[in-house]
């Protein structure tokens, strides 16, 4: 027999991952920008040194690792109260 809400098991996995790889591309991405400086960064009509725009990807990064994390401990948390329940698998 197939396994109950496979989707949301796979689901959870998936930002977990992704939690990760949004880690790091924000942190390597932010180093970048760092480290090499650059030419200004125009964001909603206003230039920005590259320099701030690495350290507000380092932000990003948290703020997004953040919320794929959350999002995947919420769908496991639901899956535990849907197995706990009568009738739950």
């Amino acid at each position: 027999m197939a396994q109950p809400y496979k989707f949301l098991h796979v689901s959870a996995t998936v930002f977990k991952v992704l939690a990760w790889v949004s880690l790091a591309l924000q942190v390597i991405t932010g180093l970048v920008l760092l480290v090499t400086g650059g030419e200004p960064i125009v964001i909603a009509g206003v230039e920005l040194p590259a320099r701030l725009v690495g350290l507000l990807n380092f932000v990003a990064a948290g703020l997004y690792f953040f919320s794929f994390w959350l999002m995947s401990s919420l769908i496991k948390l639901l899956l535990e109260i849907r197995r706990a329940l009568p009738g739950g698998s």
